[in-house]
């Protein structure tokens, strides 16, 4: 009873001081100067090194394209040989595509077309699909931009159909755009709703052939309605429906919570669905393994659902027509395959290889396409230093001193 009582009072005591703090502010706010500091840090403390993220691969040019999402290696989109001399020491890119011009904001997933010589790079952190010509490099002009939802993360493109498909987490939505579209163009079909039940979605692969979606999805889950996006800033149609930094948008009523957490999945729709449409079927369970899944593809041969699964440095290959709690068919996993953070994931047909991205360490790893169990790479692209420490350190929102420990306290 002590306690609570002090611990009242403290409560009583801090609203007291925190009101006569307010007032003060009030009155003094009008005559405050902002302050501005031009001065060099005393040090930075930072990872410089590139991570490998998403993928995408052009076997007519024997290229690799790789996204690099960390803000504090200068956002970029990296381009390597598939085919090269195995080597432990830092590759440097073919070419590198990075700058203030280029538009990339945390690129995440890039997807790219060798018969019309474009690639697309979708950015979490901003609103727009860039589209560059395949050869593009240096701090380059997109050719045109699409704006689409904030955090959007994935991308796939269909040449059979001449469609663009994205990802947007937060709304929990899939976005299809014509190739051709440009600027505030609206997307020829949405999928988005309760009944589409996505929840959290990142990979994205669209199979013209067998007319399927295939989806990974985290697990968070909020009601959503069909159409709902937002923009965080710009003058894009998005940032008038949720507000942003330029735009007060609209003041919803404050509702009760909906939200809620939902085991990973991978979820497979029609590709020509429009709308709050369930998914074909789903992939969920505690017998798939699936934890913190990112990067998806297909074996365009066997058919064969091939995911990135971060959380656990695998990757699962499940059966074209797999559904409900199922294991996967085989799973590549374990020390030799020194994978960290599994993110991206990209088969090489004209080569009969795996790719797959490691974001942790700072590398591409190359393997068998049938690989399985726990093996050795082919060989490997270093972005850094082999054993450089893990890139664990993404975007930082406060930072705090423990002058007892002289610690640095950073939420990651």
């Amino acid at each position: 009873m002590r306690r609570l009582l002090i611990s009242f009072a403290a409560i009583l005591l801090m609203a007291t001081f925190g009101k006569s703090l307010a007032q003060q502010a009030g009155k003094t706010a009008a005559t405050r100067t902002p302050i501005v500091l031009n001065t060099k840090p005393v040090r930075v403390v930072a990872d410089s090194a590139p991570v490998l993220s998403g993928i995408a691969i052009d076997m007519k040019r024997d290229e690799v394209f790789m996204t690099n999402d960390k803000e504090s290696a200068e956002p970029s989109v990296m381009v390597y040989p598939t085919q090269f001399q195995s080597t432990d020491r830092v590759m440097e890119p073919k070419r590198r595509l990075a700058g203030p011009k280029t538009n990339l904001a945390l690129p995440c997933g890039v997807a790219v077309s060798p018969e019309f010589q474009e690639m697309f790079a979708v950015s979490g952190d901003g609103q727009d699909i860039n589209i560059f010509p395949l050869t593009a490099e240096g701090n380059s002009t997109p050719a045109r931009e699409i704006h689409v939802p904030h955090a959007s993360g994935g991308v796939s493109f269909d040449i059979k159909h001449d469609e663009i498909y994205i990802t947007t987490e937060h709304a929990n939505r899939i976005s299809v755009y014509s190739r051709k579209a440009n600027g505030d163009d609206d997307p020829l079909r949405i999928i988005q709703g309760p009944n589409a039940a996505l929840a959290d979605p990142h990979g994205i692969y669209v199979d013209a052939d067998r007319n399927e979606i295939l989806v990974t999805n985290h697990g968070n889950w909020r009601k959503t309605r069909t159409g709902e996006a937002f923009a965080l800033h710009g003058d894009s149609k998005f940032a008038y429906m949720r507000g942003s930094f330029s735009h007060p948008g609209i003041v919803e009523p404050l509702g009760p919570s909906t939200g809620k957490f939902m085991p990973p999945s991978i979820m497979v729709f029609s590709r020509t669905a429009n709308g709050d449409v369930p998914p074909l079927r789903t992939i969920q369970g505690p017998r798939t393994r699936l934890n913190v899944a990112v990067g998806i593809t297909r074996d365009p041969d066997s058919g064969e659902i091939i995911v990135a699964n971060s959380g656990d440095n695998s990757i699962l290959f499940f059966d074209a027509n797999a559904n409900g709690d199922v294991p996967p068919l085989r799973v590549l996993a374990g020390s030799a395959t020194e994978l960290k953070g599994a993110t991206g994931v990209a088969i090489d047909t004209k080569h009969n290889e795996l790719w797959v991205t490691s974001w942790e360490n700072h590398m591409a790893a190359v393997f068998p396409r049938k690989a399985q169990g726990n093996i050795a790479p082919l060989r490997v692209i270093h972005s850094a230093p082999k054993n450089s420490p893990l890139a664990t350190m993404g975007r930082l929102g406060a930072v705090a001193f423990d002058p007892k420990r002289q610690e640095i306290l950073a939420p990651n």
